[in-house]
């Protein structure tokens, strides 16, 4: 029998994303608790000490970071496998993964919180209550602090524009002939690289640069 699993989660996050699509790919049920909630935003800060999600519990234990949560599935749950068996292979995975993860993300963060047309979407994420807008202000200082510290908010946004031109190109060429970044199946490197992408297509310089490239959206959807 399947122990309880409770996701707690950001819909609006790459990494949350990232996480249910593979509690769905490996047939998994599981309780999502929203984690801008003010009892559950407590929670996970005081448990899992980053306060950020996704953060996951099962059989009491608090996973917090979407790459550990994803070994645990996979350990807990290996069939069907997000690990490949190859060590060539999943040395690649690994690769894809940490660069979508750690650097992809920092390029979508930027056209989301820093561009002037990115940034006033996202208060609509955290509500109009006082709570939310704490909340936003909260992360808007935490993300422009990260892409700052990180490098990206400190460019001209030609050359970010430059850099995320370079990540598309790469992703186009790694996508084919397809459909999954490995061959025919998904692993975890394709579910890192699907939560960026959804996350950069919701903002609105990133849908207009996704718009030019075929391959990348039929990937999306695959």
């Amino acid at each position: 029998m399947q122990p309880p699993i409770k996701l707690f989660d950001w819909p609006a996050s790459p990494f949350s994303l990232k996480v249910r699509a593979i509690l769905e790919y490996k047939r998994l049920d599981y309780a999502r608790v929203p984690i801008l909630a003010p009892a559950n935003f407590r929670e996970i800060r005081r448990r899992g000490k980053i306060g950020k999600a996704p953060a996951l519990e099962i059989d009491g234990r608090l996973f917090v970071d979407s790459t550990d949560i994803a070994y645990e599935l996979e350990s807990r749950f290996p069939d069907p496998a997000i690990i490949p068996s190859s060590p060539r292979e999943r040395g690649v995975c690994h690769a894809i993964e940490e660069w979508s993860d750690e650097s992809l993300y920092f390029v979508n963060l930027y056209y989301q919180w820093s561009d002037p047309e990115g940034r006033r979407m996202v208060p609509k994420v955290f509500g109009s209550g006082l709570f939310g807008y704490a909340a936003y202000r909260f992360y808007l200082r935490r993300v422009l602090n990260q892409t700052r510290g990180q490098g990206t908010a400190r460019k001209p946004p030609a050359h970010v524009l430059s850099d995320l031109q370079r990540h598309l190109a790469a992703i186009e060429a790694l996508i084919e002939p397809g459909p999954f970044l490995l061959g025919d199946r998904p692993f975890l490197c394709d579910f890192a690289l699907i939560g960026q992408l959804v996350y950069l297509r919701r903002t609105p310089l990133g849908a207009r640069q996704l718009e030019e490239h075929s391959a990348i959206k039929a990937f999306v959807g695959a």
